[in-house]
């Protein structure tokens, strides 16, 4: 996917985030005004309770939590191998070779994006050199592509290592107003204003494992698949890139000539 479908992706998973956090703020603000009158009664919902508990922590974490959700998204599409190896581009490109169109072929190849295109094309402009040569620059642009890929894993890797860093950041903040209602009430703390520190460190906590559990999964589904995807490009590409060879024009033989050996600076011995 081009950088400006990538932003699209971004834009509408930041869109999603303020549609639904603009009323999750305003209702964990009510619950906050409304927390006397709702305790007395008991009556307040598991979820405003958590949302209330989790205070800024728990926005930092639902914020990753698209942030990822729109990343997986975006992958899910991309690396699959419709997309890697399009079948349409492997049948119309065997047919022009087929009919020894070779030029057409080549031009085929290079107006598309796709991974098996981008790895055959660096080779077929090799060939000239020879088939080592091409198969070295189909391996190597191989790897380029593989790492570009693999790059982007690594964004869910990192949401997999901070999420429970950030959750513990939550856990210590919570004991840390906990201890502050101890601190200054005395002997005869209230079990409510200890219960709101405390609900605050768990809820943090489990957000952040919530939230590294299907990153790391994902982060390891996706290593997988690129390195699938990988082999089956270099080899397809491989077999394209024989049927490339025949219609590829050598050097010219002058371009190629042995030049003749240089004189030597020594004297040459008498017989």
């Amino acid at each position: 996917m081009s950088t400006t479908c990538r932003r699209w992706v971004a834009a509408l998973a930041f869109a999603g985030l303020l549609v639904l956090t603009s009323p999750l703020a305003v209702w964990a603000q009510e619950a906050g005004v409304a927390d006397g009158a709702v305790a007395g009664e008991g009556s307040e919902s598991f979820l405003s309770w958590m949302i209330r508990a989790s205070g800024p922590i728990g926005l930092v974490i639902m914020i990753m939590s698209f942030y990822m959700i729109a990343l997986i998204a975006w992958m899910a599409k991309q690396y699959r191998r419709p997309v890697a190896l399009p079948d349409r581009l492997i049948r119309e490109v065997g047919e022009l070779l087929t009919q020894k169109q070779y030029t057409e072929a080549y031009q085929r190849l290079a107006g598309d994006t796709s991974f098996l295109a981008r790895v055959l094309a660096a080779g077929v402009r090799k060939l000239p050199a020879g088939m080592a040569p091409a198969q070295k620059a189909m391996e190597m642009a191989n790897d380029d592509v593989t790492m570009e890929m693999e790059h982007r894993t690594t964004y869910l890797a990192t949401v997999g290592t901070l999420g429970p860093m950030i959750g513990l950041v939550g856990t210590v903040y919570g004991m840390i107003i906990s201890f502050q209602v101890i601190a200054t009430a005395g002997s005869s703390p209230q079990a409510s204003a200890l219960a709101a520190g405390i609900s605050t460190a768990l809820f943090a906590t489990l957000e952040g494992i919530a939230l590294s559990i299907p990153a790391i999964y994902f982060y390891a589904l996706f290593r997988n698949r690129i390195a699938r995807l990988s082999l089956e490009v270099a080899l397809a590409a491989d077999s394209l890139l024989e049927q490339f060879s025949p219609g590829i024009r050598a050097p010219h033989p002058l371009a190629t000539a042995v030049m003749p050996a240089p004189r030597s600076a020594l004297p040459v011995a008498e017989k």
